[in-house]
């Protein structure tokens, strides 16, 4: 699968329409996934790859305002962009922004699709405490079920807050504990816990949660990334 990233433009050549052709099979390339319901790594690839661009371009915009001068050529390791007097020459950088420019309108289709099935498998799984709650909620498990291959998996998770550019983010870390086959899933989930803080005695009372989905779409790639982004907000609006 070709793989879409900024060496993708930052190594292209001056042919225009051989990079577009490159990008072009990058782009097919993430689409097939999503066709196949497979959201991640490639949506979230597909999210920072955008970004960077639609930053690069920004400065591009700004630099050549407030300078009157032209990008000469922009050093990705260092995030600065190098700029010189205007001159009536098409260079190397111009090509570069000309293939930005022509590829973040499809990389934003892409993400509209990708968002058509987020939101999808968002409203066909719920999740739900298992028990009475705890106080400490940052620290528990979570219990899924993995339609794909009929089993439900038990997952140790923990929550913690961290701070970027003076914006707060919520991360979840989980392990798989235990996995249960259908065919010998015969105990309530009320049992399953009991089982847990049994044979996890660091936590005595811990906060558990189910989540509930009739999807069979895969589970590595889109269910799970959606519902661990789902209990993420469940846990913090019990917390707020």
């Amino acid at each position: 699968m070709a793989f879409l990233s900024l060496e993708s433009f930052y190594s292209a050549d001056r042919d225009l329409e051989l990079n577009q052709y490159h990008i072009l099979a990058g782009i097919k390339d993430i689409k097939n996934e999503f066709k196949k319901k497979k959201l991640y790594p490639s949506f979230s690839n597909l999210l920072n790859l955008t970004s960077q661009l639609q930053d690069i371009v920004q400065q591009k915009k700004d630099l050549e305002i407030r300078f009157a001068k032209k990008i000469k050529s922009f050093d990705f390791k260092n995030n600065k962009v190098i700029f010189e007097s205007v001159e009536n020459e098409h260079t190397n950088i111009d090509c570069l922004f000309d293939l930005i420019e022509w590829s973040l309108p499809q990389l934003k289709n892409l993400i509209e699709e990708a968002l058509v099935i987020c939101e999808y498998v968002e409203n066909n799984l719920t999740i739900e405490q298992v028990g009475i709650l705890p106080i400490y909620k940052s620290e528990g498990y979570f219990i899924i079920p993995n339609n794909e291959i009929s089993t439900l998996q038990v997952h140790k998770f923990e929550c913690s807050l961290f701070t970027s550019d003076d914006e707060k983010y919520r991360a979840l870390k989980t392990k798989l504990l235990r996995t249960y086959s259908n065919d010998v899933i015969r105990l309530s989930l009320e049992n399953i816990k009991r089982e847990l803080i049994s044979e996890y005695e660091e936590l005595p009372n811990p906060a558990t949660f189910k989540c509930e989905t009739e999807l069979d779409f895969p589970f590595v790639e889109t269910v799970f990334p959606i519902a661990k982004r789902k209990l993420i907000s469940t846990i913090t609006q019990i917390q707020n």
